[in-house]
């Protein structure tokens, strides 16, 4: 990925170093937060209750912090990159329906073209910065829901809030699966871009 992402921006090597070891201690963070909120949701409806449960949402709230901070500092360095013409164009002409269809057919990308949609526009309008700072804020999204859900256990729809949370933890984790597998795609690779006389 680090290799992938230099071909993308201009990063130094110690820049590089850090945003893989960032990225994939983020990605290990958002993938404890979904078991946790999984278990929490276990015990909600078979276990010992609301109050227990509340014990693992607080710990996927606290994990889906840390994946946002070490997100915001991904960022940081990617804000250091210079993107060069050449990848400009090619980034303008990729098609992203052929790379949906694609990641579809190997099982690496989540069936939701309202995601894909989503990384689409980061994609074309923000480039890899785009993209992190949308993941950071899609992952602080999660955490404040989950906040809210922590400061009204005692409400009635407690139950239902909780199932909600679920789902929503699901939409992160399936966002994050597209753009690890975007992030796959070598830069400048003209196999996936659209043909020239074609509309992008």
């Amino acid at each position: 990925m680090s290799a992938v992402c230099n071909k993308y921006l201009s990063l130094s090597a110690e820049d590089l170093r850090d945003k893989k070891q960032l990225a994939q201690a983020a990605g290990t963070e958002l993938t404890a937060a979904s078991s946790e909120v999984c278990r929490a949701l276990e015990l909600a409806e078979h276990g010992d209750g609301l109050a227990a449960a509340s014990v693992y949402a607080a710990a996927a709230k606290d994990r889906l912090g840390a994946a946002a901070r070490m997100l915001a500092q991904v960022a940081d360095i990617l804000a250091t990159g210079t993107l060069t013409a050449e990848t400009a164009a090619w980034a303008g002409r990729l098609d992203y329906d052929r790379l949906y269809r694609s990641g579809l057919s190997l099982g690496q990308v989540p069936h939701s073209a309202e995601l894909w949609q989503a990384f689409t526009w980061q994609a074309r309008t923000g480039g890899p910065l785009g993209i992190c700072h949308d993941m950071r804020e899609r992952t602080l999204a999660v955490a404040v829901l989950i906040g809210d859900w922590l400061e009204r256990t005692d409400d009635a729809a407690a139950d239902t809030a909780l199932t909600r949370i679920q789902s929503a933890m699901a939409d992160l984790a399936a966002y994050a699966q597209i753009v690890a597998f975007a992030n796959k795609v070598e830069p400048r690779d003209p196999a996936w871009v659209v043909p020239q006389g074609t509309a992008a």
